[in-house]
């Protein structure tokens, strides 16, 4: 088994870092929006970021947390996260697979997965070891992009999920599974106009950022983020 290998960061280098930086002259709101409606639902405790790519999220995590450990799978993205993290002594980043975690049973108090069980051709096996390794009283958060039969969000993605499919998936895992929606369709349908991504990562620079919008209604809404807590599985 084994996980989808990108050429991204040889290509483009830590752009989450560039994109999340609001004095950046390509910064860009919904990816923003998308790391904040996580990073605000992790506690202070030991959190995991599974498929890391260039440590953007652990680094965010590592302000709050007292240990992050930042796995991922291909190696220019491990290369990168450690270059960018280098400053901070209470992450490691580590090369590994979300299909065979190694860690022991409930080693964790969050784990985190921000926009990259779509990319997985094995998602079950990917969220029992979310389930296996965190603990009994932690928090999952897994984001991916809401189906749109309109379009396709990314031609590198496995599958693209609706919310049923989604809560159903991350139910292998945990007995309570609750989904939260953010980047409204209508400011997502305008950000892809040239006038719209424009004004709106200017307004963004400006601190207001309508894909930060949340929800618990699917209805108009791009974005999925499933808070998953009581885990199923039981350490090995």
């Amino acid at each position: 088994m084994s996980e989808a290998v990108f050429d991204k960061y040889e290509r483009m280098g830590a752009y989450h870092w560039r994109e999340c930086d609001r004095s950046s002259k390509v910064y860009n709101p919904p990816l923003a929006a998308r790391y904040g409606m996580v990073t605000r639902r992790v506690g202070a405790g030991r959190a995991l970021d599974l498929g890391a790519g260039d440590g953007y999220l652990s680094g965010k995590l590592a302000e709050t947390c007292a240990e992050v450990v930042a796995i991922e799978y291909e190696p220019s993205g491990v290369a990168l996260a450690s270059k960018m993290l280098a400053d901070r002594p209470n992450v490691t980043v580590r090369q590994g697979s979300t299909y065979e975690l190694p860690f022991e049973g409930r080693s964790f108090d969050a784990v985190v997965m921000a926009d990259v069980i779509e990319h997985l051709d094995n998602p079950e096996q990917a969220v029992r070891e979310m389930s296996r390794v965190v603990a009994a009283d932690g928090e999952v958060l897994v984001s991916t992009p809401q189906y749109r039969p309109d379009r396709v969000w990314d031609e590198r993605h496995v599958k693209e999920y609706t919310p049923e499919e989604f809560a159903a998936l991350m139910g292998v895992g945990f007995e309570e599974v609750k989904l939260v929606f953010a980047w409204p369709r209508a400011w997502s349908d305008f950000y892809r106009t040239k006038v719209g991504w424009r004004l709106l990562r200017l307004a963004g620079r400006m601190g207001f950022n309508p894909f930060a919008i949340e929800s618990d209604n699917a209805n108009g809404f791009c974005q999925m983020l499933a808070v998953c807590r009581k885990p199923r599985s039981l350490p090995a």
